[in-house]
């Protein structure tokens, strides 16, 4: 005969039951909490984004300053070829500064963006979906940030900032949607979308990329050099430590490239050094956005 199969007393099996059923009710909370603060979070205001109006009377100051910055190494720029020029003839004036030091305030930043923006369209393509875009300046870091105006959530990719042997590294240290970090995984496919509006037009910006004699470089010059950085950051690639100071010439936007020989974020202020680019250089620089070349330092 077979043993009697042992018989498990009903009190056991109701204590499993309820255990099992507190279990599936701490995950089901458990998971409705994090989906309630993930939402709470991403629906949050990052403590540094400040709504700005384009048009306030402290954006446009801020702006004036940053444009005298612009004009101070504008000029500085001339004194250098006039150098130069005077050199080949014998009768050299005098030797203007190396390098020149430009300081910018977060506020000055974004003043003179604002400023700028309508006369480059650097945000036109992106008008109708992003709204109050900000440039948060953290120590080594450069944050980007905007409305986006479908959710109202306030999305901003983080930048570190670095010069080394000579290059500019940018890398992505975070991504925001309000106050809640994205993994990579989240937002890689918007990266790919970006990539893939980059390498659409990029071909026809290198095409028409000029850099004249005297150092002005046209809008597509800085568009083809602007999408090289963002592609090179998005991929932790560094780029060549070349700054486009915009301006206008004879009623046309230009930009005035320069090599960055020092970089500096902290207390809300980004502090550069720079060099003008002689002849080769800017021949170098010119080929390279073109995408014929690697960019030769001075």
């Amino acid at each position: 005969m077979r043993p009697p199969a042992p018989v498990i007393p009903a009190v056991n099996t109701m204590k499993w039951v309820k255990r099992l059923l507190l279990l599936v009710l701490f995950v089901a909370v458990f998971g409705v909490v994090c989906a309630l603060s993930g939402w709470l979070l991403s629906r949050g205001t990052p403590d540094w984004y400040q709504p700005r109006k384009a048009n306030s009377p402290e954006m446009a100051v801020a702006a004036e300053n940053a444009e005298k910055q612009v004009q101070r190494t504008l000029n500085w720029a001339q004194d250098q070829q006039a150098y130069a020029a005077s050199s080949q003839f014998g009768a050299p004036t005098t030797h203007p500064a190396k390098t020149l030091e430009i300081s910018l305030s977060e506020d000055e930043l974004n003043g003179f963006f604002q400023k700028w923006d309508s006369t480059f369209g650097w945000s036109e393509h992106l008008g109708p979906y992003l709204a109050d875009p900000q440039i948060v300046l953290r120590d080594g870091h450069v944050i980007l940030a905007a409305q986006v105006k479908e959710t109202g959530t306030v999305m901003s990719i983080e930048f570190g900032a670095a010069l080394r042997d000579g290059k500019l590294e940018l890398s992505i240290a975070r991504v925001l949607a309000g106050r809640l970090p994205l993994p990579r995984t989240l937002w890689s496919r918007y990266q790919d979308r970006l990539e893939a509006a980059i390498a659409e037009h990029l071909p026809e910006w290198r095409t028409r990329a000029n850099i004249t004699p005297n150092g002005a470089a046209n809008v597509d010059a800085v568009a083809a050099a602007m999408s090289e950085l963002l592609l090179n950051a998005l991929n932790d690639r560094p780029s060549p430590a070349v700054l486009f100071l915009p301006y206008s010439l004879e009623g046309k936007p230009r930009s005035l490239p320069v090599n960055v020989t020092h970089l500096q974020i902290a207390n809300r202020t980004l502090r550069l050094d720079v060099e003008p680019l002689g002849p080769a250089q800017r021949a170098s620089l010119l080929e390279t956005l073109r995408g014929r070349n690697a960019y030769v330092q001075p």
